[in-house]
């Protein structure tokens, strides 16, 4: 299905389960498409969710963009709500899609129910934090076939199979350029003051795999969040949901039953 944007953007999305059914937006990350979502999509319409899961802007099947802006990820997510009438829904992201759930969270926050955000940063402002997203840049601007093999060495671990074949597929769909102009985008995201106003029910995961860095990140955007509740799954690798998809999808289901 094909949603047309105010910006005449064609957003390409899919909805899985019944339409009566609790709503949850799943939003990918960087490069990635809605198939990244595909364990989830399997399991979660069977314990009463209704997905919508959307390709981001430049990514999958939708329409490529002259520049990258997460304000107008999010609103094309407000859009599409909009479209299908609901008035809020759940929000889940990973990585990027962790991103745009944060951005929307800001500028919407009137049409959320819970947010789930995974794998993802609000800030790159610590000389690490920004050689780390501009090493990530030069080598998927410039050496493309390194990014690749990167890609494959990062999921080694068998139980990461499914995440390496999904990507494996994905690196031969990826719109290079598209997927440079949302890293440059992400190196330049930082929406960590405007976290401490959201008070939606938040749960922030990562995965313990990449290391204290990425878990240091993602424990700054549950710091900013109040209340936010914070969980680091073992043997979890961005993204999560592909790596170790059972444990991502317990603790989101414990998060959104019980909170």
């Amino acid at each position: 299905m094909h949603l047309i944007t105010s910006d005449q953007t064609t957003l390409f999305y899919e909805t899985y389960g019944e339409a009566k059914d609790r709503p949850m937006v799943l939003i990918h990350g960087l490069g990635a498409d809605y198939g990244m979502w595909t364990p989830q999509i399997e399991t979660l319409p069977s314990q009463g969710f209704f997905l919508v899961v959307p390709d981001v802007r430049g990514h999958g099947r939708s329409s490529p963009v002259e520049e990258f802006d997460f304000r107008d990820c999010a609103r094309d997510i407000c859009e599409l709500l909009d479209h299908l009438k609901m008035p809020k829904a759940n929000l889940a992201g990973v990585s990027m899609g962790g991103v745009i759930v944060q951005q929307f969270a800001c500028d919407f926050p009137e049409k959320i129910d819970h947010v789930v955000i995974a794998d993802s940063f609000s800030e790159v402002r610590t000389p690490l934090e920004t050689l780390g997203a501009w090493s990530n840049w030069l080598t998927l601007k410039i050496f493309p076939s390194l990014f690749r093999k990167t890609l494959e060495k990062a999921y080694g671990k068998p139980h990461m199979e499914r995440a390496r074949q999904y990507f494996q597929m994905a690196f031969q769909r990826m719109d290079l350029e598209q997927v440079a102009k949302a890293r440059v985008a992400l190196n330049h995201f930082d929406i960590i003051e405007c976290l401490q106003t959201v008070h939606t029910p938040t749960l922030v995961l990562v995965g313990d795999q990449f290391g204290a860095f990425a878990i240091n990140m993602a424990r700054k955007t549950a710091d900013a969040i109040p209340n936010a509740k914070f969980n680091v799954l073992e043997g979890g690798a961005d993204p999560s949901n592909l790596t170790v998809p059972e444990k991502f999808e317990r603790a989101v289901l414990n998060f959104l039953v019980y909170e």
